[in-house]
């Protein structure tokens, strides 16, 4: 049996039986493989998927050694013989930074890279293992005055772990605020009972320990943030914020207060969780590069997705689909959206 924060000898949150009892309840399957590594399958139309979430890494961090890849890719194999369904593709989000994954090799081993992307392979992770003033000093100037603001304007943030009794109230007005920032922000969510699900889970003993943090002010609820503590890092998960009184900087107390709280359990490390691959302008969610990497973080690049092929024409069907689709939502859909914007805005109408 499964403990629930075991992943074996992943050192990954997404690996966790926590995790895949959360999925395993939302139409997905989960078989443990070698060493421990949990592939995650389900049917996609005719198409059959096994999904690895940072899969084949180590608990303690330490990068891979010379072949590496070809060993993973051997397991992957192995895996397939023993999975629901015998997926037409395996798709391995690598664990790794990009320094100690050799493109050439993985392509000679079989990989290919995915058309689209899982997990945010880009992020920020900032060391908890300094006095809190050290932390701050390492942010840039103006994340501490937004933080400072936040305090000398009343903003106050509240923490509710799992087993907190007010928890499942304030996890349904988090929710209706994550609901305006997916509107806002033209992004998909999952529906309440996933999350509902995802804190329920949280209070099994040896489970991570999840944290949501509210900030108010003057009774407004201003925004929100979940965090999840696990094998010594606190994962920055999901985050909702209101359209009102924005100039209060709510969401900079709200990390400060998550990040000051995982020290002081003794966390070693704060992951802030995707942000884009580089300091690009035009890029359309440069703000939130802007934001995550103002906290004095170390930047962390991986891979990405890469897949294995093991029906070569049905693989081969379902990746070209996922670049259609691709194309259409990230492509033709925001810029058709972005341009009759803009004509309701000259027209002087609002949205629909």
């Amino acid at each position: 049996m499964d403990r629930w924060g075991d992943s074996g000898m992943t050192g990954s949150l997404l690996q966790t039986a926590w995790w895949g009892e959360l999925k395993e309840e939302f139409g997905w399957s989960v078989t443990t493989a070698t060493e421990g590594t949990r592939v995650f399958c389900r049917s996609l139309g005719p198409f059959r998927l096994g999904y690895i979430p940072f899969g084949f890494s180590r608990a303690t961090g330490d990068p891979p050694g010379p072949g590496a890849i070809g060993q993973v890719v051997q397991s992957m194999r192995e895996a397939a013989k023993d999975l629901p369904g015998r997926p037409h593709l395996l798709r391995w989000d690598v664990p790794w930074q990009v320094d100690h994954f050799d493109r050439s090799e993985a392509v000679a081993a079989g990989l290919r890279p995915a058309p689209v992307r899982v997990q945010p392979p880009d992020t920020v992770v900032v060391s908890l293992q300094d006095e809190e003033e050290s932390l701050l000093s390492r942010m840039k100037s103006k994340t501490r005055y937004n933080i400072r603001l936040a305090q000398r304007r009343g903003v106050l943030v509240e923490a509710f772990t799992a087993d907190d009794s007010r928890a499942d109230r304030e996890l349904m007005l988090w929710y209706e605020l994550y609901q305006d920032t997916a509107r806002r922000d033209r992004i998909t969510i999952h529906p309440f009972c996933y999350y509902r699900r995802v804190l329920e889970l949280s209070r099994r003993d040896g489970a991570p320990r999840l944290t949501l943090y509210q900030a108010r002010h003057e009774g407004d609820l201003l925004g929100g943030i979940v965090v999840v503590s696990w094998q010594g890092t606190s994962t920055y998960l999901y985050g909702a914020g209101a359209d009102i009184k924005r100039n209060l900087m709510a969401s900079y107390l709200l990390q400060w207060e998550a990040l000051r709280q995982a020290r002081a359990r003794g966390d070693r490390s704060y992951d802030l969780f995707g942000i884009p691959p580089s300091d690009d302008p035009a890029h359309p969610m440069h703000g939130l590069y802007r934001f995550k990497t103002g906290f004095g973080g170390e930047l962390l690049h991986r891979p990405g997705c890469w897949d294995l092929p093991l029906h070569q024409h049905r693989a081969w069907c379902f990746r070209n689909a996922e670049r259609v689709r691709g194309w259409y939502y990230q492509g033709l859909r925001k810029g058709l959206e972005g341009s009759l914007g803009r004509i309701r805005a000259a027209a002087g109408r609002p949205g629909a």
